[in-house]
């Protein structure tokens, strides 16, 4: 009962996340599912653009603002899509079937889901080449027809099943991970996160160009991608009450029930009709990994990874659509390109890694799109002309591809992270989705991603996926294992070098593989001669295989250990213990009892790696440090370094004047990450003894302090 607080949070975010973008999907002339799906894609790149250009056009951050932007691009792309259409010069399908014809009772979403050779629905429209998911079909099959898009039928009725089943399971995953709607993750970024939602709404200025002026020390900003900080920044703003925790776990629980679970299943449907059982399944599969999304709930804390990684698949789809490498096409090349911009802009904003984790994904995709239209002009059956200029423009991409590789990347002391285990050892946390060996092997899941492997390889339809398999295993590996003189910092240092965030990505290819193993296995049952025997009772026993398929997929990764461990894992992270890494306890009781003694316009005087700058977002209050990354002020420097001085040396009081800072907090040595960085905090230690400032409240050994030195 006490998630039920969260209600109003969780409806705000949710229609941030899904209005503005459905505005743009229908705009283009998508529809039913696949416009929802896409939709929090593209609503993050509305929110984060409209984000920058705000503060540019002399607008205040505010929720009306993404509303907006997605109102006006939708007219802008609706448009354009209509110029294409009337000019007859864009793909879209022609009609199954005249107007006014009446339609077979059993063909409806017969483009959505394959359908059992037995069941009564099948040929009805549908080709024997889309039943044969599984037959070999030659190098030169390269792309799908286009699917005529629908408002609603059976087939996406399927999808909208999973995408429940999905949401109920991930809700349940999610609120054990972090315990409680108020909670706050424990880990040593959350400083920044946190902090900064609160300096968005006081300066009424969400955008990724500026709002890193939080920890400049009064100097320049530099871009930071703000994409997941802008929406909860409204969450925060127009739910009145509640917290910026709260707001925050409003955020999480959204990406991880409705994003992620659209953005696969949209993936899912760009790829090839899979039979009812898998479609079904896929809800459970899709939250039954262990490496996403809560080991990002549980590290770092990588709230903006976790955003751009969610919603990766969906960018995915629109790509294998547009290069037309997937086995259906669900979208035109118009629709995918301009809902392609903002939906690359979304996962930018998001975070610029997961961009780049994108980019990295499309090279194999170019690389077999360029191979099969060699193969296709070699056995003429396309002009050699027009191959010849395609390759050429794969050619640019990869390159650009290259040069992004090189530029798009922190700074080498923002990649420090070091190989820590053998090249072997890598290799079997990634195939068998034990990341980082935190938890124990999946071996349910892993044989399936294996086999779906092995199927695309065989029938050759969406090798491209078991590529971008093979490249992100190869980055976990480097990343785990690569030594710093084997050009490490340049395979994997536009991830920080981090293995945490490689992990994560793995699933993006995992899960669908795993499904197309799923389907291989539930289509070989329904082709079987057991099965053949009760084909007069083909619905039925449809129903039973895919209810039998979704139970079992439910208690071999719900409740399996390696999923479980994880969640356990980011309960106690989230736990504000006697011993929390960032706020213990008793440091929480002291930040909450600020508002009685420190004025609002007051500074409060703090050591970040002990805890104290979430002061600032966590009781409202000004504090000479929002992050342990941080540029100081001058002020803030005579601070840190010559505050218990302040009876000797007149700067400190002077300092102490200007800035309203009659308040200390004493959060004791004890830093987040076991760091000690006391010799940068000289001045913040032995206050009383000194006779600089006198405690006003305590709990436990945390005190809040007030300067008496300078009255």
């Amino acid at each position: 009962m006490e998630w039920l607080s969260l209600v109003p949070a969780l409806a705000v975010c949710i229609i941030l996340l899904i209005v503005p973008g459905l505005l743009v999907t229908l705009a283009v002339r998508m529809r039913g599912f696949d416009a929802v799906a896409l939709a929090p894609a593209v609503s993050i790149g509305l929110i984060a653009v409209s984000a920058v250009l705000a503060p540019i056009a002399g607008i205040g951050w505010a929720l009306w603002v993404p509303f907006a932007g997605g109102i006006v691009t939708a007219l802008v792309f609706g448009l354009i899509a209509w110029g294409f259409r009337a000019a007859r010069i864009e793909d879209y399908p022609v009609r199954s079937r005249p107007r006014g014809r009446k339609k077979h009772a059993g063909s409806a979403g017969h483009d959505d889901v394959e359908r059992a050779p037995w069941n009564s629905e099948a040929g009805t429209g549908e080709s024997a080449s889309s039943r044969g998911s599984f037959r070999w079909t030659g190098p030169g099959r390269l792309g799908g027809d286009l699917v005529p898009a629908r408002w609603f039928s059976r087939g996406q009725l399927a999808y909208w099943a999973s995408f429940v089943i999905a949401a109920l399971v991930m809700l349940r995953t999610i609120t054990n991970a972090i315990g409680a709607p108020g909670r706050f993750s424990q880990t040593f970024d959350n400083n920044f996160h946190l902090n900064v939602i609160r300096y968005i709404v006081e300066q009424h200025n969400a955008s990724s160009l500026t709002v890193s002026a939080m920890t400049a020390g009064g100097g320049a900003p530099t871009f930071y991608p703000a994409a997941w900080h802008d929406v909860v920044s409204l969450v925060f703003m127009s739910t009145g009450q509640g917290s910026i925790p709260m707001a925050t776990n409003a955020m999480i629980v959204t990406v991880a029930v409705v994003v992620w679970p659209l953005s696969v299943l949209y993936l899912m449907r760009s790829m090839m009709r899979f039979n009812l059982p898998t479609v079904l399944t896929a809800g459970a599969v899709l939250s039954g990994f262990a490496a996403f999304p809560v080991l990002l709930m549980y590290f770092g804390v990588l709230y903006p990874n976790f955003l751009g990684i969610a919603l990766i698949p969906a960018g995915l789809g629109l790509l294998i659509n547009v290069l037309r490498v997937s086995a259906i096409r669900r979208v035109t090349t118009i629709q995918s390109i301009l809902l392609g911009i903002v939906v690359a802009l979304g996962i930018g904003f998001a975070h610029p890694n997961a961009a780049m984790s994108l980019v990295i994904m499309t090279v194999p995709i170019l690389l077999v799109r360029g191979a099969v239209q060699i193969w296709r002009a070699a056995n003429r059956r396309t002009s050699v002309g027009v191959v010849i200029v395609q390759v050429i423009l794969i050619a640019a991409g990869l390159w650009l591809i290259w040069y992004l590789w090189g530029i798009v990347r922190p700074e080498a002391g923002a990649a420090t992270w070091g190989p820590a285990t053998s090249d072997t050892q890598a290799f079997g946390e990634a195939l068998l989705n034990s990341p980082l060996s935190l938890t124990q092997a999946q071996w349910v899941l892993s044989i399936l991603a294996i086999l779906g492997t092995l199927v695309v390889l065989y029938t050759r339809r969406n090798v491209w996926l078991a590529l971008v398999y093979g490249v992100l295993i190869y980055y976990y590996i480097c990343v785990r294992w690569l030594q710093w003189d084997q050009d490490r910092m340049w395979a994997t240092g536009v991830w920080y070098n981090d293995p945490y965030r490689l992990a994560a990505l793995l699933p993006v290819a995992a899960v669908p593989l795993a499904l197309i193993g799923i389907h291989c296995i539930t289509q070989a049952l329904m082709d079987s001669a057991v099965v053949e025997r009760w084909k007069h009772r083909g619905p039925q026993v449809l129903g039973v295989v895919s209810a039998l398929t979704v139970i079992l997929a439910l208690a071999l990764t719900q409740f399996a250990r390696p999923l479980n461990d994880m969640v356990n894992a980011s309960y106690w992270s989230y736990y504000a213990s006697e011993d929390a890494q960032l706020v213990d306890s008793d440091e929480l009781d002291v930040i909450h009892h600020i508002d009685d003694y420190v004025p609002d316009k007051d500074t409060v005087i703090v050591n970040p790696w002990t805890g104290g700058a979430l002061a600032y977002a966590l009781a409202d209050r000004h504090v000479t440090a929002a992050h342990t990354l941080y540029t100081p002020t001058d002020n803030a420097k005579i601070f840190d370094g010559s505050l218990n001085q302040a009876n000797q040396d007149p700067k400190v009081c002077q300092a102490v004047k200007d800035d309203d800072a009659k308040y200390v907090l004493d959060f004791g040595t004890d830093e987040v990450n076991q760091g000690d960085h006391s010799g940068a905090f000289q001045g913040l230690q032995n206050l009383e003894e000194s006779g600089v400032a006198i405690p006003v409240y305590q709990s436990g050994d945390a005190k809040l302090l007030k300067i008496t030195a300078c009255d």
